[in-house]
C-alpha cells in the first residue's frame, strides 16, 4: 500500500447532554457536509504539493512510526498529480473505504463529488470493519443515566479503556483488532495503491494508537475533530504488523 489517509466524518447535530453516540446512525448536519467538502479540497491540495509533505502540517512521533496530519483548509496549489509524491509524501487516493454507517457513507460521497469535479475518479466501498465502537446498552444515555443503571460502570471503563466493554457493547481492544484487520484486508487487495479511510473518532484513534505504538489506555488523548485528516505512509508501518 502506497499510503493511507484517515478522515473523520463531518459534524453531527449538537449533543448538549453529551449522550453516548457509539454506533447509532446519526446524520451529518449541513455544517458537517461543508466541513467534508473543505477537507476534500484541502486533501487534494496536500497531494499537489511537490517535493513531499505540505507546508501546513502537524506531526506526532511514536516508537518506529509517525503520523502527519495536514491542517484542514490548507491552500490549494496547482493541478492534481496522480500517484505518489515521494516515498513518504502524501499520495492521491485511488479508493475510499468507509464505515457502513450513514454519516461516513455520506462523507465519502461528498469527497467523491469534490474529487470528480477536479477530474479524479474514485470508488467507494463501505466496510463494517470501520464502524464506530458499539456502546451497547449505553448508547443514547448520559453518564448520569449510565451510573444510575450500572453503578461504577463509567469509572470502570475509564480505568480500563482497552478492555472494558459496556453491556452488549465493544471494547476498544476489539475495535482496534477489527480496524487493523480491515486495513490489512484492503492493503492485500490494493497493495500498490493509496487509500482513504472515512471513519469515526473511536476507530481512527485506535488505528493511530496502533501506528504510534501507544497503549490503548491513551486512546482518548488523541485529537479527532470533525473532518480532520491524517496522512500515514503505508508500507513503513502496515507491513510490520501490530506492535
Amino acid at each position: 500500500m502506497a499510503g493511507l489517509w484517515l478522515l473523520r466524518h463531518g459534524a453531527l447535530p449538537p449533543n448538549p447532554e453529551r449522550r453516548f453516540v457509539g454506533a447509532r446512525d446519526i446524520a451529518l448536519t449541513d455544517a458537517g457536509r461543508e466541513q467534508i467538502r473543505r477537507a476534500a479540497r484541502a486533501l487534494l491540495a496536500d497531494c499537489r504539493t511537490e517535493g513531499g509533505l505540505p507546508t501546513l502540517v502537524t506531526s506526532a512521533t511514536g516508537q518506529g512510526g509517525h503520523a502527519e496530519g495536514a491542517i484542514a483548509g490548507a491552500p490549494e496549489k496547482g493541478a492534481p498529480a496522480e500517484g505518489n509524491i515521494g516515498r513518504s509524501g502524501p499520495c492521491l487516493p485511488q479508493h475510499i473505504i468507509c464505515s457502513d454507517l450513514g454519516r461516513c457513507r455520506e462523507s465519502a460521497r461528498l469527497v467523491q463529488e469534490v474529487f470528480q469535479a477536479r477530474g479524479h475518479a474514485i470508488d467507494i466501498v463501505p466496510d463494517a470493519g470501520l464502524r464506530e465502537i458499539s456502546l451497547g446498552l449505553w448508547e443514547g444515555l448520559t453518564v448520569a443515566e449510565v451510573e444510575a443503571r450500572w453503578p461504577g460502570g463509567h469509572a470502570a471503563r475509564g480505568a480500563d479503556m482497552a478492555g472494558f466493554a459496556p453491556p452488549q457493547g465493544e471494547s476498544f481492544a476489539a475495535v482496534q483488532a477489527r480496524a487493523v484487520a480491515c486495513v490489512a484486508r484492503w492493503q492485500a487487495r490494493y497493495p500498490g495503491d493509496c487509500l482513504l479511510l472515512v471513519s469515526h473518532a473511536g476507530v481512527l484513534r485506535t488505528l493511530l494508537c496502533h501506528w504510534l505504538a501507544l497503549p490503548l489506555a491513551a486512546v482518548m488523548r488523541i485529537p479527532q475533530h470533525y473532518a480532520c485528516r491524517v496522512w500515514l505512509p503505508g508500507q513503513e508501518f502496515w507491513e510490520e504488523g501490530p506492535r
